[in-house]
């Protein structure tokens, strides 16, 4: 009965624009004792809402809260599973984020796949079909970008909506910027230009108009990264930087624990179908697990 009003609410809020979106951070207590934050804050249609977190589950959701029961963060979150990866994940600018599982379980490996904006029509669908196909329905990590969603409704929307999939969904930027012409530390994030609170909350309030939640990931472009920009991911968004050491594309193997990298925006097909030809022996030795599960307890 939750879930389905759960559903209900993510189809209400899609029905309408969002204002005032924001960050807001808090920290509340559920019945039973667990601590969740807030991450964000936004109106729609009149009413307040929060994308909440658990910070020992590192499950999001939207939904109405009493304000009364929002209380000013204390250390207490820092100690949670969400706080020490928060503050692990961050200090990897060299590689973008974390790398793999923390605590991975045997034979557990994780699937992401990047949509970058994009030119070109469609989406990897035929891999996507092969995949679940093969391994029935499969958690996988989406990271999005608000420029390849608005040039792309339909495949969006297809993705979303396919009952085969188990989707996180990461924060990959609103505009994902990108010039082929600047070197990697100029480049991406690290332009000059970038207003890392529309890159960031601009994607956010996309997905969230879409009918779905973010998570509590994050995605660099390029992976690359800086201090400076894994600092705003630490203290003002609280969002978890996501790498990876298995970017199929370049060959990189897979291991248990493995983060696993491609991109389903059809940019490098190399990568699809690299992967695809693995995907006999991967059933055979891994299971797909949702990527909060590489780094909870």
């Amino acid at each position: 009965m939750l879930k389905s009003l759960f559903f209900l609410l993510l189809l209400s809020l899609s029905l309408f624009g969002i204002e005032n979106y924001q960050v807001f951070i808090k920290q509340y207590q559920a019945e039973d004792g667990q601590l969740f934050l807030t991450l964000r804050q936004f109106t729609r249609d009149s009413k307040t809402f929060y994308l909440t977190l658990n910070t020992s589950t590192l499950q999001t959701r939207i939904e109405p809260l009493e304000v009364i029961r929002l209380m000013p963060i204390t250390q207490q979150w820092q100690k949670s599973e969400f706080g020490e990866l928060l503050y692990n994940a961050t200090k990897l600018s060299r590689f973008g984020g974390i790398r793999e599982a923390t605590n991975p379980l045997p034979h557990t490996i994780f699937l992401t796949m990047d949509m970058c904006p994009s030119q070109k029509s469609g989406y990897e669908e035929e891999f996507v079909h092969h995949l679940t196909q093969r391994f029935g329905k499969t958690p996988i990590a989406i990271a999005m970008t608000s420029a390849w969603l608005k040039a792309h409704e339909k495949e969006f929307d297809a993705l979303a909506n396919n009952p085969l999939l188990d989707i996180t969904w990461i924060n990959h930027t609103h505009t994902h910027f990108y010039d082929r012409n600047l070197p990697n530390e100029e480049n991406f994030m690290r332009h000059e230009g970038t207003n890392v609170k529309e890159e960031i909350l601009g994607l956010e309030q996309t997905l969230i108009e879409k009918g779905v939640t973010p998570s509590v990931f994050f995605r660099f472009p390029g992976l690359i990264a800086d201090e400076s920009l894994m600092k705003a991911l630490r203290d003002t968004y609280f969002l978890i930087p996501i790498s990876s050491h298995a970017w199929i594309a370049k060959n990189e193997a897979i291991k248990r624990g493995s983060i696993i990298l491609i991109h389903g925006n059809k940019n490098e097909h190399q990568g699809i179908t690299l992967l695809e030809h693995k995907l006999p022996s991967l059933a055979s030795t891994f299971t797909f697990k949702p990527l909060r599960e590489a780094f909870v307890k």
